[in-house]
């Protein structure tokens, strides 16, 4: 097989590879056996037809509403917008313009530059390349090479920041060899007009290819990157402190994160008498008998059903913490459905219908509105113990968000540590620094003599610490 053969076979493999990658920085999971699903795919459908290969590439890589969005999303900006044949609609006669002019055909190319090395030949060493002989035929496979053979000299997988675009540019122009072409239209642009206008044609057809092939990697290797930075950012950042613009942003974090967990925590293992074998404690068991299995170990799948008690503090001090807690809570429901939420600032009530019928922004503006208020810890314990006191037990867990402030009056904290003699733990989750905590009005200092757990809790990665150790001893 010749070099152009392999490029016409392997371009495009590679750049359903990248793609794949492409698509990995989006939070889509893919697994090296959805690659190969994928790959199979492509070479079914073709790459010809944009639409059937769009669909063959989403069955085999999207498994999920949210991945969908995604995939479409990611196809259009990685592909491009599918191409539209202009040349059908040349019944109208339009103005010429200079671009147009620009516009020559292969032959054409050819004619110009072979009279200008005649008139010339000192430019037959800059115009008699194979890259050259290449882009005045067309040859895109032999084009691909040699970008493909310069990205690679240059690294260019290593681009990090859009602001390094031009530099990775010039760099596979300059590994390409277009100081060559630089050079003639120098020697050309006064003496041979029609030359030279030929080889600005074609420095602009190879600085475009140039161009897309930078894009590509940016795409791939540093738009992700950029993503993940500040995804990162945002999950260390205060969650008082994250403004309008970042709340969407926020908001696809914390399902990425349900997801996470609900990935990590949805189904356990417990050993039983008889049903599926459990391979690996049976191969140890069995090391002490020559490898043979006298004493297999089984185990079976459970879903193990906790029930967890959330008490959301929606009043003033720490209004922008509830919101994200509340949006929090409205996810959790898919990992721990036998989850109830309460709001409180004075008076308490349970929220949890309306976190489950409502939209989340609509659920949590209506919770904010019927709950919010003045803080009194006093109050909102006498409601919880009514509401909800003969539904604790041992398999229950209680967690309390709020900064234990209660304008200097009594919180009733034996309440508190009557929840606690009831259920299996309870967690109190404070947005406050812990540099804070029993200065002022702050109550923390009792709370946490009254509480299994007591942690600071105002970064989104706060939080999903939490409750991963919270569904890790559930799930115990």
């Amino acid at each position: 097989m010749n070099p152009v053969e392999r490029a016409n076979q392997d371009a495009p493999t590679d750049r359903l590879l990248a793609f794949i990658e492409f698509l990995r920085g989006r939070d889509i999971l893919i697994s090296p056996a959805d690659s190969l699903v994928a790959m199979e795919v492509a070479g079914l459908v073709g790459y010809s037809d944009r639409t059937l290969l769009k669909s063959g590439l989403g069955s085999a890589l999207a498994k999920s509403k949210f991945e969908v969005t995604v995939f479409n999303e990611a196809f259009e900006q990685y592909f491009g917008a599918p191409k539209t044949d202009t040349t059908s609609n040349s019944s109208a006669p339009s103005e010429p313009t200079e671009q147009d002019a620009n516009k020559l055909s292969p032959q054409e190319l050819g004619e110009q530059l072979s009279q200008a090395i005649q008139a010339q030949p000192e430019l037959a060493a800059n115009l008699s390349s194979e890259l050259v002989d290449a882009l005045k035929s067309g040859d895109e496979a032999a084009i691909a090479i040699a970008v493909e053979t310069a990205a690679q000299q240059v690294d260019v997988s290593a681009i990090k920041l859009l602001t390094q675009r031009g530099q990775y540019i010039r760099k596979m122009l300059d590994a390409l060899g277009e100081q060559a072409l630089r050079d003639a239209a120098v020697e050309l642009e006064s003496t041979e007009p029609a030359a030279f206008e030929a080889v600005q044609a074609l420095r602009e057809q190879l600085r475009n290819k140039v161009r897309d092939r930078v894009d590509r990697a940016y795409m791939v290797h540093a738009s992700g990157d950029a993503e993940d930075m500040l995804d990162d950012a945002l999950s260390n950042m205060s969650l008082g402190n994250v403004d309008q613009h970042h709340r969407a942003r926020l908001k696809r974090l914390l399902e990425r994160m349900t997801r996470k967990l609900a990935a990590r925590h949805g189904r356990i293992r417990k050993r039983v008498k008889r049903g599926q074998l459990a391979i690996a404690p049976t191969l140890r068991k069995a090391m002490a008998t020559d490898g043979v299995p006298f004493q297999p170990r089984w185990r079976k799948s459970i879903r193990r059903k906790p029930q967890i008690l959330i008490l959301c503090d929606v009043s003033g001090s720490v209004a922008a913490y509830a919101k994200f807690l509340l949006l929090f809570l409205h996810s959790l429901q898919d990992v721990l459905p036998r989850t109830r939420s309460f709001a409180f600032s004075s008076n308490l009530g349970e929220v949890t219908e309306t976190l489950r019928a409502l939209p989340v922004e609509v659920a949590i503006e209506r919770v904010n509105l019927k709950y919010g208020g003045a803080t009194d810890y006093a109050r909102a314990f006498e409601d919880f113990a009514r509401l909800a006191m003969s539904d604790i037990n041992r398999v229950t867990t209680v967690i309390i968000l709020g900064d234990a402030r209660n304008n200097n009056t009594d919180p009733r904290l034996d309440l508190l540590a009557q929840i606690r003699s009831k259920c299996r733990q309870l967690i109190w989750l404070n947005p406050e620094s812990q540099r804070s905590w029993g200065t002022g009005d702050s109550e923390m200092q009792g709370v946490i003599r009254n509480c299994d757990t007591a942690a600071e809790c105002s970064t989104l990665k706060q939080l999903e610490r939490v409750v991963d150790n919270l569904l890790v001893e559930l799930n115990s």
